[in-house]
Formats: C-alpha cells, sequence, structure tokens
C-alpha cells in the first residue's frame, strides 16, 4: 500500500492530543460523605478497574478514529502491478470489435451493445481534457485522429456490426500509429472484443511497454452457429431447359447435431428450390437444390436458411447466365465423311448452334460469335486463321484439332507453338489402344461415375506425336503411356489436340461412345460461366469474363440500396477486370450497367471467418501473454456491472480510501458506545 497525497501523514502527530487529554485528566471528583464504607470497599475496588479499561478502550477507539481519517486524507491505494502512478494529460484509443460475431449474445445482452457501453464508460473514466481515438473494423479515415470526450461518446454509440474482421495485429498496429501523432505524457489502448480465434493473432502482437494495453473481453454465451459455407453447379454451363443441380455445403459450429433444418432457393426473387438438410455436431454437410432453367440472360439467387443470434452467414447471393445455346464452327479440311461425324454431335441438339467452313474460306469474324472451333484434318494451317486462332483462345474460346492423316508437321506446329505445345515430330502406324480414362480428371469425371475394368476402349491404326505442355491434362492415354487426347489452359481458353485423325485409317475413336462424349464436354467447358460469387474484402480484383467494354460512356455498378457507383476498369492480360478498392459495400446482387445495357451480374458475399464463434478464454489467453513476454498487455477480469470501477483503478490500482473512512466510523461508533456504556 502506498500513498496518492503523503503529506497528509503529518497529521498522524495529532494523535498526542488524546493521550494527553487521558494523561492528564481535568475531571475532578466530588467527595461524598457516606456514613459506613466498610461494606463498600470490595465494589469500589472492582468498579475502579473497569472504569480504567474502558478509559484505554475509548482512548484507542478514538485514536482509531481519527487516524483513520488521516489516512484517508492521504489517499491511500495498493499499486499496479508494474508499480506505476499514471498522472499527466492520457491519449486512449479504443477499439470496438464490430465484426459480425458480436451480434451474439450472453446473460447481459447483446456483445455489441455491451462493448459500446464499456467504452462509453472508458471514456467517462477519464478526465475531459484527455484526447480519444474509438476504432472500428471500418478502419474509416475519421477514425484515425484523435478526439475530445463528447465526439468519443457519439462514435462508440454508433458502432454497429459490419463485414469487416481484422486481425488485432492490424487493430493494434492502426492503433499505435493515432496515438504516435499525440502529445499526451500517458497512452493507452483498449480492446473491445470477443477473443474470437480468427482475429486473435497474438504471435504477431509487439511488447511495447510505453503504451499499456488492456483487453476487456466480452464472451458470448455460446458458440453454436449454422452458416452457408459455400456453393456450385454440378456444371459448369447454365443452358435454357437444363435441370441445373445446386450443390450447397453448411457448416453445423455449434455442440448439438440438428434435423430436418429447412433451406430455400429463390431466382431472381421467387422461390424455385426448398430442401431439408441435417448434421452432426462441428461437421458440414452437402446438399443438393434442383430447378429448371426457364429463362435465358442473367440471373441472381440467394440459398437462405433461419439461424439465431448470428445472422450474417445465413444467406449466400450467387449470380449467373444462362445461355440460349453453345455455339460450334467447324473448320474442314475437306474430308467429308468425318465432317459429318461431327456434324452428327451438334447438329440435332437444340443447346447447339453449329456451322462449317472449309478453311481457305473461313470468316474469321466469325470467331467472335463462337465458343468452339474444331479443325478437322486441315492439310495446312493458313498464318491468319493461326494468329486469329490464337487470339480467340486467349480471349476464353476453346479449340479442338484433329489432325489429318498425313500431318503438316510445319503448319500444325507454327499453330500450336504460341500454346506451348510440341509436334507432330513423328507418325506412328503400329496398332494400339487407350489405355483407360482418367476419372480423375474433371473433364470425364462429371460423366463417368465408375469405369468398369473392362470396359471397350477406342483402337488406335495412325497417330502422330505430339509434346503438351508442362502442366497440361492429359484426357486419354495409349497403352505405351503416350497422350491421346490432350487438354492444355492457355489465356482463359483450352485448346484440346487429339494424336489421331478421324476416320477408319486413324482408328475406331470416331465410333465410340468417347467421340460423341469428348465433343459435347469440349463445348460445354468452353467461354465459362465465371465465377457464381466474390467474397468481400478478400477479392479487389474481379475478372469480367466475356465482357467486352466499348464506347465513352463510363460503365456503373449498381446493387442494393440503391447503390450506384463507377467503379475502375482495369485492363489485365487476362481480359478486363472491376476494382472495388475494399469499398464497404453490402453483399447482394450487383450489375455492371453501360447505358441502358446490363453486361454482367456480380454477387458480392460477405466472408465466413466470423462463422466460427469459437473464442480464446482469459485463463488460456493470459497465458499466453506470459509465455510470449507480452508484459505490457493485460486481460480485464470483471464483471461488467463492475467495468467502470474497473477502469478507474488502472491509473492508480485499487483505492482505498472509502474502507479507511468507513474504518472512522466504525471506530467512532465504538468510542461513543463505551462512553454511553460507562455511566
Amino acid at each position: 500500500m502506498t500513498f496518492l497525497f503523503p503529506g497528509f501523514l503529518w497529521a498522524l502527530s495529532a494523535l498526542a492530543i488524546p493521550i494527553v487529554i487521558h494523561l492528564f485528566q481535568l475531571r475532578r471528583f466530588k467527595r461524598i460523605d457516606f456514613p459506613n464504607v466498610r461494606f463498600l470497599k470490595d465494589v469500589a475496588q472492582q468498579t475502579r478497574a473497569r472504569k480504567k479499561v474502558r478509559h484505554w478502550l475509548t482512548l484507542l477507539a478514538r485514536m482509531l478514529a481519527l487516524a483513520c481519517l488521516v489516512l484517508a486524507f492521504a489517499q491511500p491505494y495498493i499499486p499496479r502491478t508494474d508499480g506505476a502512478v499514471r498522472s499527466g494529460q492520457r491519449a486512449v484509443s479504443i477499439f470496438i470489435d464490430d465484426s459480425w460475431s458480436m451480434d451474439g449474445q450472453n446473460a447481459e445482452g447483446r456483445l455489441l451493445d455491451q462493448a459500446r457501453k464499456g467504452a462509453q464508460d472508458v471514456v467517462m473514466a477519464h478526465a475531459s481534457s484527455d484526447r480519444f481515438q474509438v476504432l472500428t473494423g471500418r478502419f474509416e479515415g475519421r477514425e484515425q485522429v484523435l478526439t475530445g470526450r463528447d465526439e468519443a461518446l457519439a462514435a462508440a454509440a454508433q458502432a454497429e456490426v459490419g463485414p469487416f474482421s481484422r486481425p488485432l495485429s492490424q487493430v493494434l498496429a492502426r492503433q499505435a500509429e493515432a496515438l504516435a501523432r499525440g502529445e499526451a505524457s500517458v497512452k493507452r489502448r483498449f480492446l473491445f472484443t470477443d477473443l474470437q480465434r480468427s482475429q486473435v493473432d497474438v504471435e504477431r502482437w509487439t511488447n511495447d511497454t510505453t503504451l499499456s494495453t488492456v483487453i476487456v473481453p466480452i464472451a458470448s454465451a455460446t458458440a453454436d452457429n449454422l452458416s452457408i459455407d459455400s456453393a456450385w453447379f454440378a456444371s459448369p454451363v447454365r443452358r435454357l431447359g437444363q435441370l441445373e443441380e445446386l450443390h450447397v455445403r453448411i457448416r453445423n459450429h455449434g455442440a448439438q447435431p440438428l434435423e430436418n433444418v429447412p433451406l430455400r432457393l429463390t431466382i431472381d426473387g421467387r422461390q424455385r428450390a426448398l430442401s431439408t438438410f441435417g448434421v452432426e455436431a462441428g461437421a458440414s454437410v452437402d446438399t443438393i437444390l434442383r430447378f429448371t432453367n426457364d429463362a435465358t440472360g442473367d440471373h441472381w439467387g440467394t440459398i437462405a436458411l433461419t439461424d439465431r443470434p448470428v445472422t450474417f452467414d445465413d444467406q449466400l447471393v450467387i449470380a449467373y447466365h444462362t445461355a440460349e445455346r453453345l455455339r460450334v464452327a467447324l473448320v474442314s479440311g475437306g474430308d467429308a465423311p468425318t465432317d459429318k461425324a461431327i456434324e452428327a454431335v451438334f447438329a440435332g441438339d437444340s443447346a447447339h448452334t453449329f456451322s462449317a467452313q472449309p478453311y481457305r474460306n473461313f470468316d474469321l469474324a466469325t470467331l467472335q460469335r463462337t465458343d468452339l472451333v474444331v479443325l478437322n484434318g486441315l492439310p495446312d494451317v493458313p498464318s491468319g486463321l493461326a494468329r486469329a486462332l490464337k487470339d480467340f483462345v486467349d480471349g476464353g474460346g476453346s479449340l479442338a484439332v484433329f489432325p489429318p492423316v498425313k500431318a503438316d508437321a510445319a503448319g500444325l506446329g507454327a499453330l500450336l507453338a504460341p500454346f506451348g505445345i510440341a509436334g507432330p515430330t513423328r507418325t506412328d502406324t503400329a496398332t494400339t489402344k487407350v489405355d483407360r480414362i482418367d476419372l480423375q480428371e474433371p473433364f470425364y469425371r462429371e460423366v463417368f461415375s465408375t469405369m468398369p475394368r473392362n470396359v471397350d476402349l477406342p483402337v488406335v491404326r495412325v497417330r502422330h506425336a505430339f509434346q503438351p505442355r508442362p502442366g497440361a491434362d492429359v484426357l486419354l492415354r495409349l497403352q505405351d503411356g503416350s497422350p491421346f487426347l490432350s487438354a492444355t489452359r492457355t489465356g482463359r481458353g483450352r485448346v484440346y489436340v487429339c494424336a489421331a485423325p478421324l476416320g477408319e485409317t486413324g482408328g475406331t475413336f470416331q465410333r465410340h461412345a468417347l467421340f460423341p462424349t469428348s465433343l459435347l464436354r469440349m463445348a460445354e467447358l468452353s467461354r465459362p460461366m465465371g465465377t457464381l460469387y466474390h467474397i468481400l474484402g478478400e477479392e479487389s480484383i474481379i475478372p469480367l469474363e466475356g465482357v467486352e467494354l466499348s464506347g465513352e460512356g463510363a460503365a456503373h455498378l449498381k446493387g442494393p440500396e440503391g447503390i450506384d457507383l463507377v467503379p475502375e476498369l482495369r485492363r489485365t492480360p487476362a481480359g478486363n477486370a472491376v476494382v472495388l478498392h475494399d469499398q464497404d459495400l453490402v453483399p447482394g446482387a450487383y450489375a455492371l450497367v453501360l447505358g441502358t445495357d446490363t453486361l454482367m451480374m456480380l454477387a458480392l458475399d460477405l466472408p465466413r471467418t466470423e462463422s466460427d464463434l469459437a473464442a480464446w478464454g482469459v485463463a488460456e489467453l493470459t497465458e499466453a501473454l506470459k509465455q510470449r513476454g507480452l508484459t505490457a498487455f493485460s486481460v480485464l477480469e470483471a464483471a461488467p456491472q463492475e467495468l467502470s470501477l474497473s477502469l478507474k483503478e488502472l491509473d492508480q490500482g485499487v483505492k482505498l480510501w472509502k474502507w479507511f473512512v468507513l474504518a472512522a466510523l466504525v471506530f467512532l461508533a465504538l468510542e461513543i458506545l463505551l462512553i454511553r456504556t460507562e455511566r
């Protein structure tokens, strides 16, 4: 124990006054004559002894009462653990965790409400001349300056949950920057947070002994939460009239299993699918929502469930494009039978638009309106066609190459070299077979669920030695291990190369079921539909696949709640992209509009890092701080109703003057009691 005003201790010398009064009693005894005192002698002696003891007790109570009053004026306190008394003007930085997990509840109510009240208690516990920073996860510019008490109280009251979940190391760095600009002699940081594990990166904290940090944990009553984790379509292309299967992954972060939970899908504001699911505690489950595409163009949808109190992850917004038809163009080398085989695959399918042109008279403008180009048996490749096909693939189109029986090594080499594909180096006429279908590759995995061991695979009689680029996907291999059908990604498109020519001379591939299956998958995977949704705060550059920007007008990004902004559009090697610059956007469906045309629909969703509500315990965090030598950090262990008192004790320790005043009153009461019972 020490004293804030030790000069008052000189007043303890006043304790000599009651001692002097006691020793030199000024009371005069009155003599009373009594006829016979022989029988009263023992009683008088006994009474005098009792009075003497009572007088000493009275003196002691009086001295203790006076001493307690003097000590109370000296402001005694138990020092803080670092032994420092903080005095002078203060600069205080207060962080209010406004991430979605603060929507949780405990016995005292909503976590964010408690954090706001705690921040206001911190402000009121300091002098009106002190300076304050109220920081939230938004990291807004107005939060980077020190303000007065009234502004700090208003800022704390305005904090609301939002999509920004910051690691505490970033928060501490922002607080240190703001406090460094202040001139106060005493600086301190406060963190009001639920200590969610996804945010507490204690291994990245640094110890600054000149800047003490107080962590005020506000724990949720339960870590139970149900969230929609992700979603994807079973097929890569949306087509008119197609039965779609939308896979949805749901995670149960709680300790209790759940059964018969409803899951809804709305498309363009209409409910299109409804399902129920069950999920074990701490596990995830995949469920399927089925609906039929009944309209072409751009669409947006919402996958939703009901789970309280944390609701930000109960919805997932998606956006996609439904194509009316896939456009396939055949560039013919003059082999009519094989051309008819290719045409038979697409011409009778209402989902495709098929056209065929001879390679010498091919209209290059057709490429702008084509998804898949098939080169069949070209004896040579004109240089202009080769350059146009390179631009076509880089822009996202797909190219399938079936060589002639007598391959033009120079022409095919010039065509394939820009894609990193070598060949053909030689021609082999030894009869062999396709060895197996690799179901590990997504190309065939989405078609065949299982493959019999004795399946009849195509026979190959003539093949050319093409060497795919390293990292390319070999879809079909021959028995000698050489590639038969390969897929090479280049730019935003793909190049498929078959080692054997079509027709009976090359083998039986044209008559095998793998032939139409492979061609249809090539068309289906051409011009990918793009990502179903993008995560706010994690993706700053969103590619605009298949979107061409023309004209002098500025494109607008329009979204929910009347949002209308002009985003930055950037040209990248992969094509056009929109840059969001970490803007504070609400989740939902957005339309990229140029004039009256909607170029593309985008779905922006909140990150799911906040879905797992698991948090650090006070004892666990305290031990972690101790192990890492972070002596400038302390974890406040106080009930919410005791927070204000605990905050006031941080500067001067535990104040004891009230207890000494109470003790002085007790001793005065004891003195009065002794005096009254003396008579």
